[in-house]
């Protein structure tokens, strides 16, 4: 069967997306990937009429397609769902991913069908069956509209069926370019590594799937709850099928310059195990590895063991200082004095770190706010990359549940469908001590001591500075500042005395960018 896989995410990335395409392709099916990604991070459906044109015309041939999207692209997917009815393409539209999955209803008033759930064996099963020209109506994981081309005049909704145990049979995601197509401007190309948006320079894997934890405003916590009762939910890759897949991909893509397994549970696996994949890693591989942690998972014997390979940067989700707001309103089981010690491990190794902070929660009383303030002000490390989001309520999480209930958000937050984690919000749209732990955090991570961080904030918390200060104006007038600065630290300082260095340090890079082997789809289980 002729199936094509759409991405609709601004970036090429789309893991899984490229793990049901593996699959497919693996039980003998034709499959095509079409990325719509953009030259700029947005959730618009910034589609012109060429590059539509060019894109329903490849898919009038396919006999079944699929549609990945998160919340944050549920817009440009109903665009190109759109586009395809409207111009004639008769195949079958299945939405998959994770909004499909918290929020299936909403998702099912724009596709066919919706698939809730891991998506590989829904739609082998769905492809097979229309191959086969059987019913498709009990295939578990999807949900049908009614009145659709699967031959239900009700709405179908079937449950999930069994969570994908052995992780390790599974064949890696597909990297085969010649059946892959991305937007560039105007039009469809076809994907080299070049004009991937740096897909196969840093290249980007899991090694789990699942999460321990149930944070109040995670998706995993919304994913698990439509997955209960499946089968274990927390599963992980062996190591060393990890390491083969970056060794296909090595040999497979030149242009790889670092790895980064994306998922936060690397720090889960035994120190001896972690020992043995960074000698092989660093044997065999030896690019820069970035990696993502909970900080209840760092400890001192997996980072020793973990020194052996090359680590670039390790990626924390700290989200509050404050012991109220992590186990009252996010019910996350991470106390302030376990972040720091794990800031201090990664400090004492050396390794870099990127921090993740949640601003702007109206559940958070002001005192929680000023009590992370203050923690960044005494353990906050200079150097740092630094990410502050806004909080989103996702669909079926806790806390979209609870703001609904409140009246704070209708059914959906829309702010949730339309950030993309860009800096344009930085200031502008936060509120008064948003602003000012973001403005903390830049000033410690420059080099300002801990104790003029602490006087700072004693001066921005004053009942008088916050009388003048906490305007609307605020916001933006920070904003512009920042942007005055940064333009010129960048044009006088980086651009003469910093860039011309760091050049110089940096490996030749290989321009052999074009594939150097085929990347081969394993059959399932091999």
């Amino acid at each position: 069967m002729k199936i094509a896989l759409v991405s609709s995410f601004t970036r090429p990335y789309a893991l899984g997306l490229r793990y049901v395409s593996s699959y497919l392709k693996s039980a003998g099916h034709d499959v095509e990937m079409v990325f719509m990604s953009a030259e700029r991070d947005t959730s618009k459906a910034d589609f012109g009429p060429a590059l539509r044109e060019d894109f329903t015309r490849r898919l009038q041939a396919a006999d079944l397609i699929g549609v990945a999207l998160m919340t944050n692209s549920f817009l440009r997917a109903a665009a190109l769902t759109r586009f395809m009815k409207e111009d004639g393409v008769k195949a079958p539209i299945v939405w998959g991913g994770v909004h499909p999955t918290i929020a299936p209803e909403e998702c099912l008033e724009h596709a066919d069908a919706v698939c809730v759930g891991e998506g590989e064996e829904p739609m082998r099963q769905l492809a097979q069956r229309l191959a086969a020209g059987e019913d498709s109506t009990d295939i578990a994981g999807l949900w049908l509209r009614g009145g659709g081309p699967f031959g239900n005049a009700e709405t179908v909704r079937n449950a999930p069926g069994p969570l994908m145990n052995d992780l390790d049979s599974l064949p890696f995601p597909d990297y085969e370019l010649d059946t892959h197509w991305i937007a560039e401007r105007d039009r469809l190309v076809r994907a080299r590594p070049e004009n991937l948006r740096g897909a196969l320079e840093t290249f980007s894997l899991i090694a789990t799937r699942g999460c321990p934890y149930h944070c109040a405003f995670c998706n995993n916590t919304a994913l698990k709850r439509a997955s209960a009762g499946k089968g274990k939910w927390v599963r992980l890759r062996s190591l060393d099928n990890v390491l083969e897949e970056i060794r296909q991909a090595l040999a497979c893509f030149p242009s790889m310059r670092s790895v980064h397994i994306v998922d936060d549970l690397f720090f889960v696996h035994k120190a001896d195990e972690i020992e043995d994949f960074a000698v092989k890693y660093d044997a065999e591989v030896g690019l820069p590895l970035l990696l993502e942690a909970s900080p209840n998972t760092v400890t001192e014997q997996r980072m020793q063991a973990l020194t052996k390979a090359p680590v670039k940067i390790v990626v924390l989700g700290i989200q509050s200082a404050s012991k109220d707001t992590l186990r009252n309103i996010y019910q996350r089981p991470t106390a302030p004095k376990r972040i720091a010690e794990a800031m201090n491990i990664l400090a004492k190794y050396k390794v870099r770190t990127e921090l993740h902070y949640i601003v702007s929660n109206p559940y958070e009383p002001e005192e929680n706010v000023i009590e992370t303030m203050r923690f960044i002000a005494s353990h906050h490390r200079r150097a740092a990359v630094l990410r502050v989001f806004p909080l989103l309520f996702f669909p079926s999480t806790p806390l979209y549940d609870r703001a609904r209930a409140d009246g704070l958000i209708d059914d959906r937050h829309e702010l949730a469908y339309t950030h993309v984690g860009t800096h344009a919000r930085r200031f502008t749209k936060q509120d008064y001590l948003a602003v000012w732990l973001r403005i903390i955090l830049d000033l410690r991570n420059a080099g300002m001591p801990s104790w003029a961080a602490h006087r700072i904030i004693d001066v921005a918390t004053n009942r008088l500075v916050r009388k003048v200060l906490d305007r609307r104006w605020f916001g933006p007038t920070v904003m512009i500042t920042y942007k005055i600065a940064h333009k010129a630290f960048k044009n006088l300082v980086y651009q003469p005395f910093i860039r011309p260095f760091k050049y110089f340090r940096r490996p030749p890079r290989r321009r052999e960018a074009r594939l150097a082997s085929k990347w081969t789809v394993r059959p399932v289980g091999a």
